[in-house]
């Protein structure tokens, strides 16, 4: 058996550039992958902390409220004080719409449930009504006619009003409740966000309600927070006709409750 052995051409010199080119570039790559993780890594630490870092220096510095502490202890004080539904009847025996939360471990902030105790299903404490859902607006939020849901729970398929708060156009305030995310991923029509941009509210802000056939205006007066054990922010008074929006903050956390607080205007 006779073996032929034929020499192979030499490989051009372009294509031996070429793949000497590939090795190193490859080879750089390799070596820059623990800069470029570290920078990425970095990167997305900054997108998420300096929207809170600087709401804490700017937006929250302004907004806190000076919370006194009282010689009565606060079940005491919420057991004779109450949180009043406007359908009480008895108004010498005040029901207690809600009490504070104990803990907040593992809490799923989607449903409104678990943003207080509960003595009661917010259904006791619901009107008579055959209105279930209005609409809300925020003009300078680019808020449109987002979903209402009152005496609602789940807070990924509307806005909820609490059950037991005045309807609006009342005397009283309907408080109603929104999720909050970091501010870069604000979606106006989504209620996963919707609330994201409360805290940018000011004196003089327009907010629209559409309720049972009717358009209310509202015109901001405030913004607070108060921390997550605050229930007051649920109390009715019935001597002026207000709104009051309640979300998480700062956004995108549930460290506090930030309020914004509007009063009915007759156009």
């Amino acid at each position: 058996m006779i073996y032929q052995y034929v020499k192979a051409p030499p490989t051009p010199a372009r294509t031996l550039h070429q793949r000497a080119a590939l090795i190193n570039f490859w080879q750089h790559l390799k070596n820059l992958t623990p800069t470029i993780m570290i920078t990425v890594g970095a990167s997305l630490l900054i997108s998420v902390g300096y929207p809170i870092i600087s709401y804490e220096l700017t937006v929250a510095q302004k907004a806190k409220k000076d919370r006194f502490v009282a010689p009565i202890p606060q079940e005491a004080i919420l057991q004779a004080k109450g949180i009043l539904s406007p359908t009480t009847d008895n108004a010498y025996s005040p029901q207690v719409l809600a009490q504070s939360v104990h803990s907040s471990t593992t809490v799923d902030y989607t449903k409104v449930s678990n943003w207080f105790d509960f003595p009661k299903p917010q259904s006791q404490f619901i009107s008579p009504s055959n209105i279930t859902h209005y609409t809300l607006s925020i003009p300078k939020l680019r808020i449109k006619d987002v979903l209402v849901t009152i005496g609602g729970d789940d807070l990924d398929d509307s806005l909820v009003q609490y059950g037991g708060t005045a309807n609006p156009g009342e005397a009283g305030s309907p408080v109603l409740f929104g999720h909050s995310v970091l501010p870069q991923f604000y979606n106006p029509k989504s209620y996963r966000s919707v609330f994201s941009l409360l805290p940018t509210l000011t004196a003089g802000d327009e907010i629209i309600v559409n309720f049972d056939g009717i358009t209310y205006h509202y015109i901001v007066y405030d913004y607070f927070e108060v921390s997550p054990d605050e229930i007051n922010i649920l109390e009715q008074h019935y001597n002026r006709k207000d709104l009051t929006l309640v979300t998480c903050t700062p956004p995108g956390t549930y460290w506090r409750r930030g309020i914004v607080k509007a009063q009915l205007v007759n156009l």
